[in-house]
Parts: structure tokens; sequence; C-alpha cells
């Protein structure tokens, strides 16, 4: 099961950064590209993702009760990969909440972009970061990827800089719509 939730994460990562361009450059205002089918099948991957989380964490679970020891300290990375992905989650609802607007000849205009849906988008980026950071290692390992540490410090700054992207993005839309 995990190594099919590791061929379900690259294809999570892929569809993201298709749909994470994409949709940046239309927030820029320099495409009216939507490609709401890619976020769309992201989606569904991404819930399917989630569900391999929860029955692996309930499994987990279920273990550390019949040992008796759960060991919280030492699992704390554990714990913050699982937090982290509730909190996509929990951001991912918000981006779907916030981005139901329609687009036009001139561009995608949302009814309304505030400050509170600006502060939803920008900790999704957090929480996609802290997600993919602490997950990276064993994703690359369930994946088979021999010395993946020489490619941990590209792997970051490709991550930082669309990730900074996708917040000029958002904050860039946000000025666009409430200022301009």
């Amino acid at each position: 099961m995990r190594k099919w939730n590791a061929i379900l994460t690259l294809l999570i990562l892929v569809l993201f950064l298709i749909h994470a361009i994409a949709g940046g450059f239309q927030l820029f205002g320099l495409s009216q590209t939507a490609l709401k089918a890619v976020g769309r099948a992201c989606m569904i991957l991404i819930l399917v993702h989630a569900g391999i989380g929860v029955k692996l964490t309930a499994d987990s679970l279920v273990v550390w009760k019949k040992t008796g020891v759960g060991y919280f300290r030492e699992n704390k990375l554990f714990w913050l990969r699982r937090i982290s992905g509730f909190a996509i989650l929990v951001f991912l609802a918000l981006h779907l909440l916030a981005f139901h607007g329609t687009g036009t000849g001139s561009g995608y205009r949302l009814p309304w972009f505030t400050a509170g849906k600006l502060v939803s988008q920008i900790l999704l980026i957090l929480s996609i970061a802290v997600h993919g950071i602490s997950n990276m290692r064993p994703s690359m390992l369930s994946l088979g990827a021999a010395g993946w540490r020489r490619w941990a410090v590209d792997i970051l700054l490709v991550l930082a800089v669309l990730l900074f992207f996708l917040g000029a993005a958002f904050v860039i839309y946000y000025l666009r719509w409430n200022v301009w």
C-alpha cells in the first residue's frame, strides 16, 4: 500500500505543478487558462491519498494501543506529517470555496476576494511546504530513488521558488482585486 501511495504522491505532485503554475499565471493576469480539470483530478487523487493516510494512521494507532506505548515524543515527525496533511485538506476546502468564480473574456474575476481568503491561500501554501518537506525523504525512498540526498537541495529550491511564485500570485491578485 505504501508503494502505491508513493506513486499516487508523484501523480499528485505532477498535477499540482501543472495546476499551480497555470493558476499562478492566471492570477497574475498573464493567462486565461484555468485547467479546472487538472485541479479536479488532483483533488480526487488527494482524497485517495488522504484515505490511505487515514488507514495507515489507524493501523499505527491500533499497534500503539496493543503495545500500550505511543512514543509521542519520538514520533513527532509522524504527527507533523499527519497534521500538515490534515491542514492541507482544510485549506484546500477553503481554496475551493475561494475560487468559485467564473472566468471572463478579460481574465479570472471572483465575486469577492478578501484578506481572509488571501490568508487562507497563504496558509495552504505553507501547509503544502511543511507537508512536502517532511515527506520528501520517505517518498523518495518509497519510489526507490537511490542517492536522493544529493537532489534534496535542488528539490527544495524548486519547491521554494514555486511556493514563492504562488504566494506572490495570490498577493498580486488580492491587490489587483482590492486596490487597482
